[in-house]
């Protein structure tokens, strides 16, 4: 379901893309689901399913012997940032992650879209114009005066 363009609620950030910033990612969209009364349960399967997309778009550095110190979560960096787009709609949070000059994204069969797929309620992707993209959208949870306008209706 389409974002309208028309709303101001939305974030947009854009970060380097190594280990250090990456977490900032998963952090954003919890407190935007948190402001919009997600439960603790559907908060941590968002971060999840965040980190999930950001492993998917941004390979992990190959390890080699003498690194150095070991830094479990060091991803290759490059000069492109990765780009977040948080976008708050009436029924949906659409969660937009995308990299200028991605390398193509692993196989549909891989652990990280088994994740995606199974705590979000739609995952998609698309490389257009050398920009690789995963849109992630999340039903918003009911609110209160949502539920009690529906007690009220005649059906």
């Amino acid at each position: 379901m389409p974002v309208s363009d028309e709303r101001d609620d939305v974030l947009l950030l854009d970060v380097p893309s190594t280990g250090d910033y990456l977490s900032v990612l998963p952090t954003a969209t919890a407190a935007v689901a948190t402001r919009l009364g997600f439960s603790l349960d559907e908060i941590e399967d968002l971060r999840a399913a965040v980190n999930a997309a950001v492993a998917l778009l941004i390979p992990t550095a190959p390890k080699h012997a003498d690194a150095g110190r070991a830094r479990p979560f060091r991803r290759r960096g490059g000069d492109e940032p990765l780009r977040c787009r948080l976008e708050v709609g009436e029924e949906t949070l659409q969660i937009v992650l995308s990299r200028p000059k991605g390398e193509p994204l692993p196989d549909a069969g891989t652990y990280q879209w088994q994740v995606l797929r199974a705590l979000t309620d739609e995952v998609d992707s698309e490389v257009e114009g050398g920009t690789t993209t995963i849109r992630i959208r999340q039903r918003r949870p009911a609110t209160e005066a949502d539920a009690e306008t529906e007690r009220h209706q005649i059906n």
